[in-house]
């Protein structure tokens, strides 16, 4: 999560990788097993054991096989204050005042 921009949401690989880690070594069964369980290819669940970046499909597929919520490895981006700029298309022109410049 490091090399990522921290104002914009991202998800904890590495807090995933490690939750998946503990999981499997927990469990005690092979990985075939375990991915066949999950709902995954066993070189899927290798694969985001390692730390790869795959399939949200095969993420949520994980982290149900864990039990844990998706949402626990969202990280929101921190939250900023209101912008109070007219951006939106509702804006009446007519109200606005310009400045003629001569």
């Amino acid at each position: 999560m490091s090399d990522a921009d921290s104002s914009l949401a991202q998800f904890d690989w590495f807090a995933f990788r490690l939750a998946l880690r503990s999981a499997a070594f927990s469990d005690g069964r092979s990985q075939a097993e375990m991915a066949a369980d999950a709902g995954v290819t066993s070189s899927d669940f290798s694969r985001l054991m390692g730390g790869h970046h795959l399939s949200i499909a095969k993420v949520i597929a994980a982290c149900d096989w864990m039990d844990r919520d998706l949402r626990s490895f969202y990280r929101a981006p921190p939250v900023q204050g209101k912008s109070r700029a007219c951006s939106a298309g509702n804006v009446k022109h007519s109200a606005v005042k310009h400045e003629v410049r001569a």
